[in-house]
């Protein structure tokens, strides 16, 4: 655990080099109407990467999926399907976190799968063999 909170503030530093820590400020300002500022934009991503390291990877996957969009020019499309659907203004910072957050939760689903699929088949097997 204590590895993964090391291994977040090391990416935050990372990612305050390239600059991408504004534009999760920014999201989560927009998004929950929160002003973090730089010490909990380290604390935000030292929690995640304690939680689990495999979140802090879906958490570059989704940054990287929205860049790609980005550069497609599929954001635009997505940020206005938004605002239309659910009467939200998004900025450009919101949607980056909102990849984000969408890539680390499904790294963490992933996770929680795999953990789970022994119980599934133990409880798969005594069904079929009750059935037969």
């Amino acid at each position: 655990m204590i590895s993964g909170f090391l291994i977040g503030i090391g990416l935050a530093y990372l990612l305050t080099l390239f600059h991408v820590d504004q534009a999760i400020i920014a999201g989560i300002k927009d998004i929950i109407r929160i002003d973090i500022g730089h010490s909990g934009f380290y604390l935000l991503l030292g929690i995640v990467g304690g939680i689990s390291r495999v979140m802090i990877g879906g958490f570059i996957t989704g940054l990287v999926v929205a860049y790609i969009f980005t550069f497609i020019k599929i954001d635009h499309v997505i940020i206005e399907g938004l605002k239309e659907w659910f009467k939200y203004d998004m900025s450009m910072g919101g949607y980056y976190l909102l990849f984000a957050i969408i890539g680390a939760a499904v790294s963490f689903l992933k996770v929680v799968r795999v953990f789970l699929r022994p119980i599934f088949f133990v409880f798969g097997a005594k069904e079929k063999k009750n059935s037969r």
